[in-house]
C-alpha cells in the first residue's frame, strides 16, 4: 500500500517542471494562443500575464507549505536519533515512539533513492535505529513499519 503523503510528494516532483514549462510556453507563445484574444477583449490585454503570475504565486505557496511539512518531518527525526543515542548511552527510554517511526518512514523512503550513498546511509541509520539490519530491500523494512504501527512487540 503506497503512503498517500509518499504519492502527494511523488506528483509534487513531477509536476513542478510541467507546471514551468506550461507557464513559459503559455508567456512565449502568448500571441498565438487559442482565445488570447477573447481573454484579453474580456480581462484586459495583461490577463494572460496575470494569470500566470497567479499560476506562479499559487505554486510558490504551495512549494512554501511542503518546505515547513518537510522540515517538521526532519525535526522529528533528528529528535527521534537524539532519543535513540540518550537512550543507547544509558538514559531513560525514548518517549516518543511516533518521532521513531517517523524517522523509521522517512529512511524506509530513502531506501529506493537513485543515489547509492543516500540508501546506504539510511540501511546503516535505519540498522541503529531498530537495533538490528534487515538489509538493502525497502520490503522487510516495511513489514517492521508495519508491525510496530500495529503495535506487536518492538524489536
Amino acid at each position: 500500500m503506497v503512503n498517500p503523503e509518499t504519492r502527494a510528494d511523488s506528483l509534487l516532483r513531477q509536476l513542478t517542471p510541467l507546471v514551468l514549462l506550461g507557464v513559459l510556453a503559455t508567456l512565449v507563445f502568448e500571441p498565438w494562443l487559442p482565445g488570447a484574444a477573447w481573454l484579453k477583449a474580456q480581462f484586459g490585454e495583461q490577463s494572460i500575464l496575470r494569470a500566470c503570475v497567479a499560476v506562479l504565486a499559487a505554486y510558490v505557496l504551495l512549494l512554501w507549505g511542503e518546505s515547513i511539512r518537510l522540515h517538521t518531518i526532519l525535526t522529528g527525526v533528528l529528535a527521534a536519533f537524539r532519543q535513540f543515542d540518550q537512550q543507547a548511552a544509558g538514559a531513560p527510554k525514548a518517549r516518543n515512539p511516533k518521532a521513531r517511526l517517523e524517522a523509521a518512514r522517512l529512511l524506509i523512503a530513502a531506501l529506493g533513492a537513485d543515489d547509492p550513498h543516500v540508501r546506504e546511509t539510511s540501511r546503516h541509520n535505519l540498522a541503529r535505529l531498530v537495533g538490528e539490519d534487515l538489509g538493502p530491500a525497502p520490503e522487510p523494512w516495511r513489514r517492521w513499519l508495519a508491525a510496530q504501527e500495529a503495535g506487536d512487540k518492538p524489536a
